[in-house]
């Protein structure tokens, strides 16, 4: 598995393009400025299967009809909690951003503990309401290096996608590595 880390908008939304060793793709949050994902993934062979909004405010989904368009296929993945939020200007609270973002709606509702499967990649949602009810964040035993060699497996901040352990990671943008050693 591999985590390409970007910052994008205004608001320094992070976003991410997971990859899994069979090549398949996935993109956490889709922010002002994804028009570099699409770059990024086109550049690379990528078709991502999946989006995954890790909550339904705008900065997170203002590019998911974007990336809709691009891919008709991808679906759109969010908390359930937050899946009315997509497609309400107001609930998604785009006015405030000086912007009408209506998403299209999701094609999955997330649950805690729900798995999204990534090839050989499973990782595991876990609820993280607060910021928005339906926040989620995702999960993973394996790093960007494959199996946590401590064992714990690491749980990605709210709103973010990676791999967290007492030897942390180093996320720049559009890759992040795991130190060796």
């Amino acid at each position: 598995m591999e985590i390409h880390a970007f910052i994008l908008g205004g608001y320094g939304v992070s976003a991410y393009v997971v990859t899994a060793a069979d090549g398949e793709a996935m993109v956490i949050d889709a922010p002002e400025g994804s028009q570099a994902i699409i770059e990024f993934c086109e550049a690379r062979g990528l078709v991502p299967h999946l989006l995954v909004n890790t909550h339904g405010h705008a900065d997170h989904i203002y590019a998911n009809r974007l990336l809709k368009e691009r891919w008709p296929a991808i679906e759109i993945a969010v908390g359930n909690a937050d899946a009315k939020l997509l497609t309400s200007p107001l609930r998604n609270l785009s006015p405030l951003m000086g912007a009408w973002i209506k998403s299209p709606p999701p094609d999955r509702l997330l649950e805690d503990g729900d798995r999204v499967e990534l090839g050989s990649v499973a990782l595991e949602v876990l609820a993280t309401p607060g910021h928005t009810k339906g926040g989620i964040s995702l999960f993973s035993a394996d790093g960007p290096g494959g199996p946590n060699p401590n064992g714990a497996g690491g749980a990605s901040a709210p709103g973010a996608a990676g791999y967290l352990n007492e030897r942390s990671v180093t996320c720049q943008p559009t890759r992040c590595t795991q130190p060796s050693g």
